[in-house]
């Protein structure tokens, strides 16, 4: 299972905050080639902590993806920041086609998953290899798979 370009661009504000467009993986892949915006990062963020109702918790997810520094520096992220955001975005997308639920989808990523070592699925997406790991147990549990 995937998720449109489309829809992981609405994760990130659409094309009101990217300033673009974005139709296609390949137009995504621009987009993350290029810098993603602040706002891109800081939207996300927003669906994340939105349930706890936390800009303490906004600024550590943030910080897990970006230091401080850079963050309060840029205006868009270089490319491993843009790569991880994308990822993260993603991972929420195709979390949240399979439960159609917001809030389903944000607790799957922030709650400790027993097939991560139970590790929360924001925490180990942090790295690709780790983003493929969360993406196999969400496929695993749509097709109601064992681990």
């Amino acid at each position: 299972m995937s998720v449109s370009a489309k829809t992981i661009a609405d994760v990130l504000g659409g094309r009101r905050v990217l300033g673009r467009n974005v139709r296609n993986m390949r137009e995504l892949d621009g987009l993350v080639r290029d810098g993603i915006p602040k706002g891109a990062l800081d939207t996300f963020i927003a669906i994340l902590a939105a349930p706890h109702h936390g800009a303490d918790l906004s600024v550590r997810l943030r910080n897990k993806i970006v230091p401080r520094a850079t963050y309060q520096r840029v205006d868009r992220f270089n490319l491993q920041v843009g790569e991880t955001t994308e990822r993260l975005a993603r991972l929420y997308a195709l979390a949240l086609s399979v439960f159609e639920n917001s809030d389903a989808a944000t607790r799957f990523l922030m709650t400790p998953h027993p097939e991560l070592e139970e590790r929360a699925p924001f925490d180990v997406a942090l790295t690709e290899i780790g983003g493929r790991e969360v993406e196999e147990v969400i496929e695993r549990g749509l097709h109601g798979l064992p681990a």
